[in-house]
């Protein structure tokens, strides 16, 4: 049987490794450093997973997806290239961090709250000192 030409490349790429797109970042990286491209390195330095044909990129923010998506079609012809993977896809996903409560504690009383919630003995220190938390 014949092989399509399809299938003859498919056998010569194989699978991405963690290694050799470590390597070929690393090298990205210094690339973008001396242009002094200093946003787009802090977005490359990024935890990244390999999905079968795909480096996909974990990012922290809007802000850093932004950026990403400016320097994504470079970054793919360079990961193409260095890696010699013709169908080699970079992807992103943006990870929402849990909004930390205590940035929005305005008053006294929400402050004393969320000590209490950390502490629940200052509920008896303040029935025992009549103290008060509303000033």
């Amino acid at each position: 049987m014949e092989k399509t030409i399809a299938e003859e490349v498919s056998q010569h790429l194989g699978h991405l490794e963690q290694a050799s797109v470590q390597a070929v970042l690393e090298e990205i990286i210094t690339d973008y450093k001396e242009a002094h491209k200093n946003m787009e390195v802090a977005v490359m330095r990024q935890p990244f997973e390999i999905r079968e044909e795909a480096i996909h990129f974990l990012l922290s923010g809007e802000l850093q997806k932004d950026i990403f998506l400016k320097c994504k079609p470079e970054l793919t012809g360079l990961f193409r290239k260095k890696l010699s993977h013709a169908r080699v896809e970079v992807t992103y996903e943006v990870k929402e961090e849990a909004q930390d409560q205590s940035r929005n504690l305005y008053t006294s009383t929400d402050k004393f709250r969320y000590l209490l919630e950390k502490s629940p003995m200052l509920k008896a220190l303040k029935s025992r000192f009549d103290l008060e938390t509303d000033f």
